[in-house]
């Protein structure tokens, strides 16, 4: 089935403006049951630098977690095309960290308060240490003197740390392994049309109903002339970031060499220096033994 490549940022953008699709994803990366999610427009940026392209969603969910807990989380999902800068992640992360919202007090009455955060990652590059496709950072309460895992949670801690998930699509498993890779599979780009980059090939399990509903819904994008009009503008993107890469890439190189040939002549000239400066010595001694030479005959002649 032909459907558009979620690989880039409209696309991607325009598959989670589906609020139900948003909530199933989020719930099957989580492996938690996202009730409610809430995107707000003025969350979701596309920014551009010299050095990367960052596609960023905060999502407001309510979660119930497995063990029946219900809990208020701000999802913050972040994709990014090529080689990113870690410290635009870290200033996104720290915004997020500032932020506050209504949550419910033992009392029952609204309050102020900062969310806990969970990170998720969409990386279409690969990171050279890492090859799972789907990776869980997560955390643990830990005695480090006896080294018992405690089964405890508390909001200070909470708050001040978070999960994280990293997506790799060009890594993930070819044959799907179970529904999480069912799902994600529509972000390999195993399927990449030869013919056209904008579309994939679809060949995944359609059988899974959020995979349908994605596959539904991204053939409806390749089928829009304006997203594919968008699409066009991000090409254009990656090839003046690739050529302006390519321009740094080859001043930087200019640069070292010339520092190499700068090393060089400075060891030439010190070669040529510790030459001249162990001529000198010699041609030194030489005198000095010329000179001991002839005070030695001046005591021979003298009468």
């Amino acid at each position: 089935m032909i459907i558009a490549n979620p690989i880039y940022d409209v696309v991607f953008k325009y598959l989670l403006e589906d609020v139900e699709i948003a909530r199933e994803l989020l719930s099957t990366i989580l492996g938690e049951e996202v009730q409610s999610v809430e995107v707000k427009p003025q969350e979701t940026s596309t920014e551009t630098s010299g050095d990367i392209r960052i596609l960023r969603f905060d999502f407001k969910a309510v979660i119930k977690k497995q063990n029946g807990e219900i809990s208020k989380v701000l999802i913050e999902l972040q994709k990014a095309k090529k080689a990113f800068d870690v410290m635009r992640f870290r200033r996104y992360l720290g915004d997020n960290y500032r932020k506050e919202d209504d949550v419910l007090n033992d009392k029952g009455d609204l309050e102020k308060r900062p969310l806990p955060i969970i990170t998720i990652y969409f990386l279409g590059f690969p990171l050279n240490s890492i090859q799972s496709g789907v990776v869980k950072i997560n955390r643990e309460y830990r005695d480090v003197v006896t080294q018992e895992i405690l089964d405890i949670k508390e909001d200070f801690v909470e708050l001040l740390t978070h999960d994280s998930y990293l997506i790799q699509v060009r890594k993930l498993a070819k044959a799907a392994r179970n529904k999480l890779e069912r799902v994600l599979h529509i972000f390999s780009p195993i399927y990449q049309s030869t013919k056209d980059k904008h579309q994939l090939d679809f060949q995944g399990d359609i059988n899974d109903p959020l995979v349908k509903k994605m596959v539904d819904r991204l053939g409806r994008a390749i089928a829009s002339e304006e997203i594919r009009d968008l699409m066009d503008v991000e090409d254009e993107l990656d090839r003046i970031f690739d050529r302006e890469m390519k321009k740094k890439d080859e001043i930087i190189a200019e640069k070292d060499q010339l520092l190499i040939e700068e090393k060089k002549r400075a060891e030439v000239e010190k070669k040529r220096a510790e030459v001249e400066k162990k001529r000198a010595e010699d041609e030194i001694q030489k005198n000095l033994e010329l000179q001991r030479q002839i005070e030695e005959l001046k005591k021979q002649i003298k009468p």
